[in-house]
C-alpha cells in the first residue's frame, strides 16, 4: 500500500516520521523524507530511509489492526 495512504489511515504526517526515524537512528531531513516516500531518491540513504518507514508503519499498523 502507498505510503501516503497508510499515513492518512494512521492520522499521521510526514513530519511525524523524522522524530520516530531519529529514535532508530536514521536521521533525514524532510526534503530527504519527501524524495524517500515519492519514489525518486535511489541512494542508499533513501532506501534506508523507506524501509525504516515501512517497518514503522507496519508496527502502527499492527497496533491499530490496519490492512487487515
Amino acid at each position: 500500500m502507498d505510503t501516503k495512504i497508510r499515513l492518512i489511515q494512521l492520522g499521521m504526517k510526514q513530519v511525524d516520521l523524522i522524530g520516530l526515524l531519529k529514535e532508530r537512528g536514521v536521521s533525514a531531513s524532510q526534503c530527504e523524507l519527501n524524495l524517500a516516500i515519492n519514489g525518486r531518491g535511489n541512494q542508499e540513504k533513501h532506501k534506508k530511509i523507506r524501509a525504516a518507514i515501512n517497518e514503522i508503519l507496519t508496527e502502527r499498523e499492527a497496533a491499530v489492526n490496519i490492512g487487515e
